[in-house]
């Protein structure tokens, strides 16, 4: 899974898990990635060893790019080679009964060595939300919501281009909740919506008023 943060990649591994029932093994790769030479192919070799004994499972490592990178990187970080080489061993060494499903999310596919991309059988692009898909988002996560929203949704979704899905969650609709409930305000109305809108956009300026027409 390759795209900007916030995009899903990691909601959906995690809804593919669900959706096989199956145990979700998941890694960010820093962890993976040790003080002392050899520790890093060691924790890859340990994480596919867990993986076989809940198998069948998914393994999710996250934040790929700082364990798959290309091996011309290797004068920048001195166990590149050998943690790419552990990955490819357990990647080549996983069998169709081992019932192992890698996943793999990166926002940067462009720094990936060539032979780990090879060994994926599919690459997914996941990408911003569109206009429809931000009203989609805003008006689902309006649905049973705390407080009363009296919001015009067409406004802040032309007004967030650029937003991912977790951008519209976690800094717009948490943030004006969490205000509103500090203010003691029983509406969250546009403005509210809109002034949390231009604090990621520009802090430290205020909405201009044509934003709200």
């Amino acid at each position: 899974f390759y795209g900007p943060p916030g995009t899903g990649k990691t909601m959906t591994a995690k809804a593919l898990a669900n959706e096989a029932s199956v145990p979700f093994l998941s890694v960010k790769s820093t962890k993976l990635i040790g003080e002392h030479v050899g520790d890093g192919a060691r924790k890859i070799h340990e994480l596919y060893d867990r993986a076989r004994q809940l198998s069948p499972c998914i393994v999710f490592i996250d934040e790929f790019d700082a364990i798959a990178l290309d091996r011309s990187f290797q004068e920048l970080r001195g166990d590149v080679s050998e943690v790419v080489n552990a990955l490819l061993t357990e990647l080549d060494g996983i069998q169709k009964n081992d019932s192992i499903c890698t996943i793999a999310a990166t926002n940067r596919v462009d720094l990936l060595d060539l032979s780990i991309r090879s060994r994926f059988e599919e690459e997914i692009e996941f990408t911003l939300p569109n206009y429809e898909e931000r009203f989609e988002i805003l008006k689902k996560n309006f649905t049973d919501f705390p407080v009363k929203v009296d919001a015009n949704l067409d406004i802040v979704s032309k007004h967030t281009e650029g937003f991912s899905g977790r951008d519209l969650v976690e800094k717009v609709i948490k943030s004006a909740l969490h205000k509103a409930i500090a203010d003691g305000k029983e509406v969250i109305e546009t403005e509210d919506l809109i002034e949390f809108v231009v604090k990621i956009k520009s802090p430290s300026k205020q909405p201009p008023k044509q934003m709200f027409v």
